[in-house]
């Protein structure tokens, strides 16, 4: 017992004796345009067939799309991000082999990989559709409650609303984007899983293996008798998205490089990620496995120990760096991922959002904060000291500056401009493209200089079709309306109102108490109006007009109470 505690003694001396005054390392700058053309050359419009039975489509859009022939009967690893780009994959890929694809395989739920099934089903009909078990849940977040502020900042971090938004801009891992050009063509899953699940497909044995990482339903394919791997999107020639700045539920350092190292484990000879171009020859994929394991490892590794020396969660983030002989491997360059913010997000995994500092226990809000040390100084002196940024070129520092006089005195033209030149400029050095594209994005919004034709595109509930409307669960769309109920219009109702749904044969009880909305199936055969499902998503959705559609109208829903009925549905619009 006395050797344990005199261990554990050393252990928290070696942590605390660590220098609170460790210099910040200097960022390394690496030539940004070479880089970028470098991987961009990569995702030039191809096929590419590191085996006789396997094809890559590389970019026809922001993932790939691979063709695994089988004797009779051929399967299909994951479907583009839209129907229309899908089309034209299908038919590339129909020139390698005259079979029937029975088989399309999900390696995640993102929408670049699961947004072109459609296509694959216009032709083929029913076909086997394979996913991790969460998948489905996850495409629904991301339709669903999520759909809003990460549709926001998806535009920004892929630059989809500028007007002069570089085509040839390479995003990490990829070039063209479907979003906001293709019709989204998504089809739920018929097969899910749990850890491992094998499958006779084309006449050969498939293992699918669960693989948490850049998302947790992320699986990976493996074929034994080619000793082809397929990783989906836990590798790819970038440093890997551990944190995305669109938004995303946390993403465990330590699943990603235990799932890189159960793919190292089957030894691969042929690697073929969805983003990028496929690697040959046993030893090469090996290493370049273990290198990305070993720089998600060592971001892991030296943040908990940075942080257990006590740094703050910032300080920790921004003294972690990869050593040279990972920084400088191709496929660690942060074109895609970023080591600070993945740094980052450590903390928020592990710990939460309180960082230890009482003062942040009820903090001001960043308006308020802004507003009183604004107070603290002169007017004058605040727009010398903003004028003087943008002259140094310290334009971070431009952008704290105008949000703290944003906060005092609230928008200006002055302030305004400094803060577009500032984000103009931020983003024309940037080297993560990601970074880039959102510091433009953000500039061009507050110059009013966005694609709006295509922003509407992409923010529109209308924009989602009647076959992708069909695979979502009704439970998805209550839970979006509970999002969307304002309690202060509701502060003293208490109302309830049933539904039949035809085509489902169900009764649900919808209801509103305490400024909540509620829903469950019930087994009452009374009820205040019926129509299908698919009527009910495309009235929610703003699909359908709620007078000319269902109250002057029986055509698509009967009842005694249409209008009481879409009164209550009136509380779910701001």
């Amino acid at each position: 017992m006395r050797i344990y505690w005199f261990i554990s003694l050393l252990l928290v001396s070696a942590c605390s004796s660590e220098s609170q005054d460790q210099e910040l390392p200097k960022k390394e700058i690496r030539d940004k345009d070479k880089d970028l053309a470098s991987l961009a050359a990569d995702f030039s419009e191809k096929i590419l067939s590191p085996h006789e039975n396997i094809h890559v489509a590389v970019g026809y859009g922001l993932a790939n799309s691979i063709l695994v022939i089988g004797d009779e009967k051929d399967m299909i690893i994951d479907t583009m991000g839209g129907v229309e780009t899908a089309e034209v994959v299908l038919e590339d890929l129909s020139k390698y082999s005259d079979n029937e694809i029975d088989t399309i395989v999900y390696t995640h739920f993102h929408i670049d990989h699961v947004g072109g099934a459609q296509a694959f089903i216009n032709k083929f009909g029913e076909v086997d559709v394979i996913s991790h078990r969460d998948t489905s849940s996850e495409v629904e977040k991301f339709f669903g409650i999520k759909r809003e502020l990460i549709g926001q900042r998806s535009q920004k971090m892929f630059g989809l609303i500028l007007k002069d938004r570089d085509q040839a801009l390479s995003h990490g891992i990829g070039i063209k984007l479907e979003a906001g050009v293709d019709t989204p063509g998504y089809i739920k899953p018929t097969i899910t899983f749990d850890q491992k699940f094998t499958k006779t497909i084309g006449g050969r044995k498939v293992d699918f293996y669960h693989a948490p990482g850049e998302t947790d339903d992320q699986i990976f394919v493996w074929i034994e008798e080619m000793k082809a791997l397929f990783p989906g999107d836990n590798i790819y020639k970038a440093f890997p998205n551990i944190y995305t700045i669109r938004g995303t539920s946390y993403r465990s350092f330590q699943s990603w490089y235990k799932s890189l190292e159960k793919m190292m484990s089957l030894e691969p000879e042929i690697l073929v990620p969805s983003h990028g171009v496929p690697i040959v020859g046993k030893e090469e994929i090996q290493k370049v496995l273990s290198n990305y394991r070993d720089a998600v490892k060592y971001v892991h590794d030296q943040t908990h120990r940075l942080l257990n020396a006590g740094y703050t969660p910032v300080e920790a983030a921004q003294l972690v760096k990869l050593p040279d002989s990972l920084r400088n491997n191709e496929y660690l360059f942060e074109l895609y991922g970023n080591v600070e913010w993945s740094a980052r997000n450590l903390f928020n995994g592990n710990y939460g959002w309180f960082d230890g500092n009482p003062t942040n226990l009820f903090p001001f809000t960043e308006k308020e904060l802004g507003k009183r040390i604004g107070s603290l100084i002169s007017e004058k002196t605040l727009q010398e000291e903003l004028e003087s940024s943008i002259v140094n070129k310290d334009y971070q520092w431009t952008l704290y500056l105008a949000d703290m006089l944003e906060a005092k005195n609230g928008k200006s033209i002055d302030v305004n401009n400094a803060k577009a030149e500032a984000l103009k400029a931020l983003g024309e050095d940037a080297y993560n493209p990601n970074a880039k594209s959102f510091y433009l994005s953000t500039y061009a919004d507050l110059k009013d200089e966005t694609d709006k034709k295509r922003e509407a595109l992409l923010t529109t509930e209308e924009s989602t079709g009647e076959d992708v409307l069909r695979q979502l669960s009704l439970n998805m769309f209550y839970e979006v309306m509970s999002t969307r109920l304002n309690p202060e219009n509701v502060s003293n109702t208490s109302i309830q109102k049933k539904i039949y749904f035809r085509d489902l044969n169900e009764i649900w009880e919808l209801s509103i108490h305490n400024s909540v909305f509620t829903y469950k199936e019930v087994s009452s055969e009374m009820h205040d109006i019926e129509m299908d499902s698919l009527t009910f998503k495309l009235l929610v959705t703003g699909n359908l007009n709620a007078i000319t559609d269902i109250l002057v109208s029986n055509k698509l829903a009967q009842g005694d109470d249409k209008r009481g009925f879409l009164n209550f549905l009136a509380f779910f619009t701001e």
